[in-house]
C-alpha cells in the first residue's frame, strides 16, 4: 500500500510542549503540528528559542509537518477583521521558519449566497491570503465546517492568486452526513491535509467524535483512495474530546499502520 507519513497534533494531548513532543515521539508518529496560537507564539518565540525547537524535534526524530492557527471567529466577520488577518499573515510566515508546509485554519460554514456580502467579503480575504501563501512559501488549507464537496470545490477553484486547498477531516464530513470517500474524490486536487479524525451518529440522532476506527468513517477506503490519489501529504491524529485522547491519539497512529500492513 501507498506510503504514508502519520503526524499528531501536539495540543491534544493537553501538555507543556516538551512532554508533548516525547508523547508524540513515543506513540511512533514521524512529525507534530503546532497551534500556533495556544502552543507557539510567534511574537514570543524568538531565533535562539526557535533553534532550541528545531534542535529538540531533531533529536527526537520529529519533523514539523504543519500548523494550524486556530480562530475564535469566522475569517469574514468584520469585528477585528484587519487585526485578524495581520495574525494569521504573521502565522504563515512563522509556519515558513518553523519548515512546516502546510497551514490548516477553520474558516466557518460558507456562505449560502454566494453573490451576498458575506461571500464577496470571504472570496476578497482568501484571494489576500492565497497571495501571502504564495509570497512566504506556504500552503493554506480550509478545515470545512459541514459543507460539501462540490461547494467546497467550486470556492476553491475560483481562487488562484496562490496555493489554497482542504484540510480533509473526514470526520466533519460523516458528521454533515456526506461519502468521505465521494468527498475526498472530489477534492482530492485541493487536498494538502488529512485528519486522522473519527465520527459516529448516535441513535437518537446526536453526533459524537470516536477513536479512530469506532466511527463510520470507512479508513480501509478512504487509505486506498488517497493511495489511489498519489496523496503525498501528512495524516495527522488528533481527538478534541473524550477523557483519554493522548491514549486514543496513539491508537489512532497503531490503527492505521494495522492497517497498512494488512492487519
Amino acid at each position: 500500500m501507498h506510503r504514508f507519513r502519520l503526524a499528531v497534533a501536539t495540543r491534544c494531548f493537553d501538555l507543556p510542549l516538551r512532554p508533548a513532543l516525547d508523547q508524540a515521539a513515543a506513540c511512533g508518529a514521524e512529525g507534530v503540528q503546532f497551534d500556533l496560537r495556544q502552543e507557539l507564539d510567534p511574537t514570543q518565540l524568538h531565533q535562539s528559542g526557535r533553534r532550541d525547537l528545531q534542535h529538540l524535534l531533531d533529536e527526537l526524530g520529529l519533523r514539523v509537518s504543519g500548523t494550524t492557527f486556530t480562530l475564535r471567529r469566522k475569517l469574514a466577520d468584520e469585528h477585528e477583521l484587519d487585526r485578524r488577518i495581520a495574525a494569521i499573515k504573521l502565522a504563515m510566515t512563522w509556519s515558513y521558519d518553523l519548515r512546516a508546509p502546510v497551514m490548516t485554519f477553520r474558516i466557518g460554514h460558507l456562505p449560502t449566497d454566494e453573490n451576498g456580502k458575506e461571500a464577496k467579503v470571504l472570496r476578497e480575504i482568501l484571494t489576500d491570503l492565497a497571495m501571502h501563501a504564495n509570497h512566504v512559501g506556504v500552503t493554506l488549507a480550509m478545515t470545512p465546517t459541514h459543507d460539501s464537496a462540490p461547494d467546497l470545490q467550486r470556492w476553491l477553484s475560483s481562487i488562484n492568486t496562490g496555493p489554497l486547498g482542504v484540510d480533509f477531516d473526514p470526520a466533519q464530513f460523516a458528521i454533515a452526513g456526506h461519502d468521505c470517500v465521494a468527498a475526498l474524490r472530489t477534492l482530492h486536487l485541493y487536498t494538502h491535509h488529512v485528519q486522522l479524525r473519527d465520527a459516529l451518529s448516535e441513535i437518537d440522532g446526536t453526533i459524537a467524535e470516536t477513536p479512530v476506527g469506532l466511527g463510520s468513517v470507512p479508513w480501509l477506503e478512504m487509505l486506498a483512495t488517497l493511495g489511489e490519489i498519489e496523496y503525498a501529504g501528512w495524516l495527522t491524529a488528533m481527538r478534541t474530546q473524550g477523557h483519554d485522547k493522548a491514549g486514543d491519539i496513539t491508537r489512532a497512529i497503531e490503527y492505521v499502520n494495522r492497517l497498512l500492513l494488512g492487519g
